[in-house]
């Protein structure tokens, strides 16, 4: 009787569940920066709106009509998130292709997204309050 294989079984390397922490790495800097670009990209179009109209007319328009103030404030904390997760992740990568802690690259990796975190934590205490409402 022949069993057909599954997927998982054929290619277990490629499987979500069996990533190992460089690929969960590599992943996410990818996403981070097609994350970047693409926010990189609405926040031109939306501070340009402030040259369209008289005297800003339509940026006002955009932020207070539309109720984008804190919406755009959380973006600008979940950009903060990804773009210091890339930079740090980038100079694990540099790092890694200097020959500088090749053997001990999960050590170098934690170590960074330790300081990703202590640094996030900084950033959220001063920006949370404006995300939330409160001053």
């Amino acid at each position: 009787m022949m069993f057909k294989a599954r997927y998982k079984d054929i290619h277990a390397d490629l499987w979500p569940t069996n990533y190992r922490i460089g690929m969960w790495a590599w992943l996410f800097q990818k996403v981070s920066g097609i994350y970047i670009i693409v926010y990189g990209v609405i926040h031109l179009w939306e501070t340009s709106t402030a040259l369209a109209g008289v005297n800003g007319q339509a940026f006002d328009w955009l932020y207070k009509e539309v109720g984008l103030t804190q919406f755009i404030q959380a973006l600008d904390l979940v950009t903060f998130v990804f773009l210091l997760y890339h930079t740090t992740n980038g100079l694990r990568i540099i790092l890694l292709d200097l020959g500088i802690g090749v053997r001990s690259h999960r050590l170098v990796f934690w170590v960074l997204m330790a300081a990703w975190v202590v640094l996030f934590g900084f950033v959220a205490n001063a920006l949370l309050p404006l995300v939330i409402g409160r001053r």
